[in-house]
């Protein structure tokens, strides 16, 4: 077995990788199966590039550890390399450090460390389209829910390692908001711009759809004093043709995560019913699949070893709280595996992506507590 290498350093070489890209994710997967196979773990791969090992020891039952390591793409908002692991007093700066690759550069660590473990079998899935996805056979898939429509867990618990950092100490989160996605398109009348009279402009009628949009409350849940928060966006527009044509036809894309202690039936009313308020427009709307939501039990087992690990090794009780966004929980959750989620990432989604240096540090350790044998 190599020499055991600090999280910062598999980081930097994780880093490097630009898994938002066919090439980048192989590349990214062939270098976790190797330092897993070289940690003594039954390595394998499939379609979607997910990395699967398993590793058996002289403890008691089955754990999973799941994270992911694909990455959204860069934007030209970025001031820093984004494929190279750039130090600045306590953070490094670079694409995925903070979502998800330092969790996976902390397990890696762990598991080379990892010579004696209080469960019989570690099973570790390393995921591949998290943050994007893929066409197998015909069909659109993320990496977890292939890997598990394809692949039988035999752990019936685990952790999901993504960020819970908030205010600089780590938190447990116990369930995840779902999702749904609508469109809504408003149809118009195309004419020549030079006498819009003779048309009707589809995107001033999306105006009106927006501004009514706009006005839907936003959906709240507290757990220990953490608020998770949620409200209707609007992230996608496209109408219009050609400069020289009034446009007649609009569409938005819009999403809505859906907390715990919500039903999406109940959300979908709110949103027909505030469409249906808009006067004086032809639009249609078409409404994707929903993506449930769920919350786990905070006496799970589970949870109950994450707090402890946190305690004894940082010192304090953790906050527990429920996620808004959707993580590979979500899917575990659903395939009877109950998870909590934990670790060390605090940004996502944002220029300049960082991970606080400390904070994987102390999660190294809490993870590495989670998992020894208590009796070595």
């Amino acid at each position: 077995m190599p020499s055991a290498r600090m999280p910062v350093d598999i980081l930097t070489k994780l880093t490097e990788f630009p898994s938002y890209e066919e090439e980048g994710m192989r590349r990214c997967s062939e270098f976790i199966l190797n330092e897993m196979e070289s940690f003594g773990f039954n390595v394998e791969t499939d379609k979607l590039g997910n990395v699967y090992g398993e590793k058996t020891f002289d403890g008691d039952g089955t754990f999973l550890v799941n994270a992911h390591f694909d990455t959204v793409t860069s934007t030209p908002r970025w001031t820093r390399n984004p494929l190279e692991a750039t130090p600045k007093d306590d953070r490094i700066y670079g694409l995925g450090t903070s979502d998800d690759k330092g969790s996976v550069a902390a397990i890696l660590h762990v598991l080379q460390r990892m010579q004696n473990c209080r469960f019989r079998k570690l099973e570790i899935l390393f995921s591949n389209y998290e943050d994007n996805s893929a066409v197998v056979d015909g069909e659109t898939w993320l990496g977890t829910p292939y890997f598990l429509a394809h692949h039988k867990i035999e752990a019936k618990s685990g952790i999901n390692v993504e960020g819970t950092v908030k205010e600089g100490r780590l938190s447990v989160s116990i369930g995840c908001g779902g999702r749904v996605g609508f469109t809504v398109t408003t149809l118009g009348k195309e004419a020549h711009s030079s006498d819009p009279r003779k048309g009707r402009n589809a995107i001033y009628d999306m105006v009106k759809v927006i501004e009514a949009l706009r006005q839907l409350q936003p959906a709240r849940m507290t757990m220990d004093g953490q608020e998770a928060y949620t409200e209707l966006n609007v992230n996608k527009i496209q109408g219009g043709v050609a400069l020289n044509i009034v446009p007649g036809e609009c569409t938005i894309n819009c999403e809505r995560r859906v907390l715990p202690n919500e039903n999406w039936e109940t959300v979908k009313g709110k949103v027909e019913e505030t469409l249906g308020k808009v006067r004086d427009v032809n639009f249609k709307v078409t409404y994707s699949t929903p993506q449930k939501s769920y919350l786990g039990d905070r006496t799970h087992p589970t949870v109950t070893l994450a707090m402890e690990s946190i305690e004894k090794v940082l010192g304090y009780t953790p906050q527990v709280r429920v996620e808004s966004g959707r993580t590979d929980s979500t899917y575990l959750n659903e395939a009877g595996i109950k998870t909590v989620i934990l670790g060390p990432g605090e940004t996502a989604h944002i220029a300049d992506e960082y991970i606080n240096v400390n904070r994987l540090e102390e999660f190294t350790r809490v993870l590495y507590q989670m998992l020894k044998n208590p009796a070595s």
